[in-house]
């Protein structure tokens, strides 16, 4: 199914169009996608991005100014909608997109992708703020905003220097991946890097590790990557179980097998992971 990525634009209170075409940055910079002249828009100041077959979410990355969404201010995270009135710093603009992917054309394209694409081993990673919800309420929106902001531009550069990429934002945490399964060195690099901010703290966070074959798919048209299949979710229920039981720094056994001699791990046991029916050994580092 060929979606055009046409029918997804930007547009000023003029009616000039920009049409969006995938992952795009926004900024004062010269380098960003986007590049808005203005005192008010920081140099990178914040990123348009596509998941789940077609979704545009928008992340604010720590900006001076902030990014506000239907006149209240980012401080994570959001899918947008068609209509959507977005001002980055002084810059107004309204997300167009009109022909919306319908829940049962997903299907259609996730079911097609899964019989053509190859299967492929991948490093996955899901990282989430702790306790967000207090969070926000023990700060202003402004405060909130830089912290979170600040993190998720922190973690992406991290990731990104390691040859990882992001391919799904989650409202107060992300799902990075790595292609290829012999990226060890990489992974395990990133992990003493999360590690060394998780000690930091502010925000306080968790991650989780998981090696196991995926399917990538997603809308060519949009240069998107989506992830699927039930490794997917086995990542995300250790994240679940990680937070139940207080650890920060979560692996899988498979992930264990590949990152020995890497980084030094615990077992932490046993445990059953909802929609899987045997135990799984998880491992703290």
């Amino acid at each position: 199914m060929n979606i055009d990525p046409a029918t997804t634009w930007l547009e000023d209170p003029s009616g000039e169009r920009i049409s969006v075409f995938g992952n795009s940055s926004i900024g004062r910079a010269s380098s960003n996608t986007f590049v808005w002249n203005s005192s008010k828009v920081s140099r990178r100041h914040a990123l348009l991005h596509v998941q789940n077959i077609g979704e545009y979410w928008l992340i604010d990355l720590g900006s001076a100014n902030g990014t506000f969404l239907n006149k209240r201010r980012l401080h994570q995270p959001v899918h947008l909608h068609d209509g959507d009135d977005i001002l980055f710093g002084d810059i107004a603009q309204k997300f167009r997109q009109p022909v919306e992917i319908s829940s049962e054309e997903k299907t259609t394209i996730a079911g097609h992708t899964m019989r053509q694409i190859e299967r492929v081993v991948c490093w996955l990673m899901v990282a989430d703020l702790e306790n967000f919800t207090p969070l926000s309420r023990s700060l202003s929106n402004e405060s909130l905003a830089a912290l979170v902001g600040g993190w998720i531009t922190t973690c992406k550069a991290l990731v990104e220097a390691r040859n990882g990429a992001i391919d799904k934002y989650l409202g107060d945490g992300f799902l990075a991946f790595w292609r290829d399964d012999k990226n060890a060195n990489d992974v395990s690099s990133t992990i003493h890097a999360f590690k060394h901010l998780q000690s930091r703290g502010n925000p306080d966070f968790r991650i989780v590790i998981h090696l196991g074959a995926v399917a990538i798919g997603g809308v060519p048209s949009m240069s998107e990557e989506s992830l699927m299949g039930k490794e997917v979710n086995f990542v995300f229920r250790m994240e679940k179980l990680a937070g139940s039981l207080g650890e920060t720094t979560v692996i899988s056994e498979t992930a264990r097998e590949r990152l020995q001699g890497l980084i030094p791990s615990r077992s932490l046991g046993h445990h059953l992971l909802k929609g899987f029916d045997a135990p799984h050994e998880i491992f703290r580092v």
